[in-house]
């Protein structure tokens, strides 16, 4: 069962929701940016959460949430967001997705969603995503945990370093970046 106002069906207090079935539904309207269907989901009453790459976003009540979605899907809708979401778990009131996509068709965006239902509409949606994830051994990965948190980022580089030592002292080797690519033709000697 769907808690939309898409089709006609409600969830009723006790019923399972059908996790499968909301995991479509958010992404169908997250891929359309139908903000007005999106907003339906919500009790008047309904908390959001929102945190993008460090930046939260808290509101309370339907009211102060419709600017806000009304926004992010204008956002969505004007850079090509795409994404797919996938069921984590349901219960008889809380679905978890998590979901990827992209903006324009580059890069990679992960997150995750919690939805809790009262009365068959969402009361509370906890938003966590990370936008242009790249691998942790990536270059620009490391600079930006640098610039979020200077002291942890520098403290993790040194661990890294001590950490390959200790093991090249040992015999083992370890990878700590992936060699850099570099166009034919360039640096070959004949």
């Amino acid at each position: 069962m769907s808690a939309s106002t898409h089709d006609d069906t409600t969830i009723e207090d006790g019923a399972v929701i059908d996790g499968t079935a909301f995991a479509a539904e958010a992404q169908r309207l997250t891929n359309l940016a139908a903000a007005e269907e999106w907003l339906a989901l919500y009790h008047t009453d309904a908390v959001v959460d929102w945190i993008v790459d460090g930046a939260r976003e808290h509101h309370d009540g339907l009211a102060a949430i419709r600017p806000a979605a009304t926004l992010m899907a204008d956002l969505w809708r004007k850079h090509r967001f795409s994404v797919r979401k996938h069921l984590q778990c349901a219960t008889d009131n809380c679905v978890v997705l998590s979901f990827d996509g992209t903006f324009d068709g580059r890069g990679t965006v992960v997150g995750t969603e919690i939805w809790t239902f009262r009365d068959g509409l969402v009361i509370h949606h906890r938003m966590s995503v990370h936008l242009n994830v790249r691998p942790r051994s990536s270059r620009w990965a490391q600079f930006r945990v640098l610039l979020a948190a200077p002291r942890l980022g520098v403290s993790a580089l040194r661990l890294e370093r001590k950490r390959a030592r200790t093991q090249e002292d040992s015999g083992d080797t370890i990878a700590t970046s992936p060699p850099r690519n570099r166009p034919a033709g360039k640096d070959v000697r004949k």
